[in-house]
């Protein structure tokens, strides 16, 4: 066979084993392209497979149980990717998918602002049950069902409900990212406060994606078991509540009235409580609550960043208000141990009947002793 021969069979196989590679190639790419995003990215270890470590916590009886919730507010590991977290609804993906029109975008932002106004509802009968439960009630329940929990996880409760403080409650107006609002709310657990209202109006959401976190923050709301939660339809309806409650508002702002958060008496009042209200992550408070807010104050930074992040920003404000705070004297905002007898046995109640493997244990344990609960509760 001559060179010439030799020359072109070898070009010739060189040429095929080029497209059979390019071939694959793009067999792979296809598939990558056809796969969810969940699968091609680190979020897959968020989508809900109950861990070994879930599996010994449920046996303990400190969470309620994967079948409900996969937020564990003790344990929680931060996503990867928080804007795609599934534990906060799988809403996001399906509802991005569903909007292929403006009108479609309509009927969904109606549906959601629907949505909104039944978990406001729900919401709210929830707290009206607990706090029509009897002094007598409550001791009856926590006498029932205490047995059934470990020791130390009843004497670990009761100490952290007796640093709770009710002279500072936190006000989120709209935010947008549930991720967000979960971190800010396991902070302000951490620095004892029991009070958080949510303003949620449905109108200051626009778009696909502001639309789909939004249904995530229903998730984190309900999922945040150890706080005292209030949901607002309007901005108005939560500062004339909090008012008449006689809180006084200070605003986290950039204005350029806004005080340095070093430089404000937060006990100018002397004992009147406070209410800090943080505002979106990417607007900021809205000028209605601009102008409704008794002050306005600023974090300072020195850095190129224009402002902190949501949770940042919390946590910074609620270690300025823990440094001003006298914690034994029960002198400024912060003031361990200011909860009433009551409300204090009803949350202790709340959490034996979290601490559960099972919540449905509790319905069956009380019936037996004749206590009954209202159905309001939401954990029958």
């Amino acid at each position: 066979m001559s060179k010439e021969w030799l020359w072109l069979l070898s070009t010739l196989f060189i040429t095929m084993l080029s497209v059979v590679r390019s071939f694959r190639v793009v067999h792979k790419s296809r598939r990558l392209i056809a796969t969810p995003r969940s699968q091609i990215t680190r979020c897959f270890a968020q989508r809900g497979s109950v861990s070994a470590r879930e599996r010994r916590r449920v046996k303990e009886g400190y969470v309620e149980g994967p079948e409900t919730t996969n937020l564990d507010w003790e344990t929680f590991d931060y996503s990867d990717c928080p804007k795609a977290d599934e534990r906060f609804g799988k809403g996001a993906a399906s509802l991005v998918q569903m909007a292929n029109s403006p009108r479609d975008l309509k009927e969904l932002a109606e549906s959601e602002a629907r949505e909104d106004e039944k978990a406001l509802e729900k919401l709210r009968r929830y707290w009206d049950a607990w706090d029509s439960l009897s002094p007598d009630l409550v001791a009856r329940a926590t006498e029932t069902l205490r047995p059934f929990i470990r020791e130390d996880r009843a004497e670990r409760m009761e100490s952290v409900l007796k640093q709770r403080t009710k002279n500072c409650r936190f006000l989120f107006e709209n935010p947008s990212n549930p991720s967000n609002v979960w971190a800010c709310l396991r902070t302000i657990d951490s620095f004892g406060v029991q009070d958080v209202d949510l303003v949620v109006q449905s109108g200051q959401y626009e778009g696909k994606g502001a639309i789909a976190q939004k249904s995530g923050l229903r998730t984190a709301m309900g999922s945040a078991q150890w706080l005292s939660l209030t949901n607002h339809p309007t901005t108005a309806s939560a500062v004339a509540k909090l008012k008449s409650e006689g809180y006084k508002l200070y605003a986290s702002d950039l204005n350029p009235n806004s005080k340095d958060v070093r430089d404000v008496d937060w006990s100018a009042d002397g004992d009147r409580p406070i209410c800090i209200v943080m505002g979106n992550e990417g607007r900021g408070i809205s000028q209605e609550m601009r102008e409704l807010a008794d002050e306005t104050f600023t974090l300072p930074m020195c850095g190129f960043a224009e402002s902190f992040n949501l949770s940042v920003a919390t946590a910074i404000t609620l270690a300025h208000l823990s440094a001003k705070s006298g914690h034994e004297n029960q002198e400024g905002p912060l003031r361990p141990g200011d909860m009433d007898e009551h409300e204090y046995n009803r949350l202790l109640l709340k959490g034996i009947i979290f601490s559960l493997p099972q919540r449905r244990t509790a319905r069956a344990l009380l019936k037996r002793n004749n206590v009954v609960l209202p159905n309001a509760l939401g954990w029958m």
